[in-house]
């Protein structure tokens, strides 16, 4: 249903309307963000479980920052995977002390966006096609969804962690706002792009297996009559 509104509204059929799952900008995705945010906040100071993990391509909103900043004082962990713009400062004493900003760039272009909050102990995740920006929050129509599919929940957790532990290519954010590579020494190298490719790779294999068990046999007309 959502996906229809969505639909209408982007051919001129029908003004927004109330979605039930869909987060759409211009007019709701400003508002969701900062109510999640702020949900991790409350659970932080009653000693909750908390915890905000985000993948965007670029991170410039003043409002989202300074939310971010007001999270990492309340001592609820962020962890960030900008690939390109962040003017976000991470590690600054008293300000960003509990964030992390990593970038990811290599051989593929990384153009995900995921969202997770710990809601509490209940985590919730959301995919999408917004940026922390000013014109995806409040001048373009930006569409953010929850994963609630067990399978695919599972899936873009693993999604987020493997990324989280890239050592090849990601760089870290330093307070003084330059990067650095990953010091490797004692772990196994991670690299999450090469390792998204032999998944893909593996589900190419497997769906190849399926159809070779099950071939293809054409409904002919009298396959039809009881």
């Amino acid at each position: 249903m959502d996906a229809s509104s969505l639909f209408n509204v982007l051919t001129g059929y029908s003004l927004p309307p109330e979605y039930k799952r869909f987060v759409v900008a211009p007019h709701g995705m400003r508002n969701f963000f900062e109510r999640m945010i702020e949900k991790e906040i409350d659970n932080a100071e009653k000693n909750l479980p908390c915890g905000i993990t985000a993948k965007v391509n670029s991170l410039v909103d003043p409002g989202m920052i300074e939310l971010l900043y007001k999270a990492s004082q309340a001592n609820v962990s962020v962890r960030l995977i900008v690939r390109g713009i962040c003017c976000l400062i991470p590690g600054l004493p008293g300000v960003s002390e509990n964030i992390s900003v990593n970038s990811t760039v290599g051989r593929q272009l990384e153009h995900s966006r995921i969202f997770r909050f710990e809601n509490a102990g209940n985590p919730k995740i959301f995919m999408g096609s917004a940026d922390w920006m000013q014109r995806n929050l409040d001048r373009r129509v930006e569409l953010v969804f929850p994963v609630e599919d067990p399978d695919l929940r599972k899936r873009a957790f693993e999604i987020l962690n493997l990324m989280l532990n890239d050592n090849i290519n990601t760089r870290v954010m330093q307070p003084d706002t330059s990067y650095c590579h990953i010091d490797k020494r004692g772990k196994a190298p991670c690299d999450c792009q090469t390792e998204f490719w032999r998944i893909a790779q593996n589900a190419v294999a497997d769906l190849g297996k399926q159809d070779e068990s099950q071939p293809f046999r054409p409904i002919r007309s009298a396959d039809l009559i009881p």
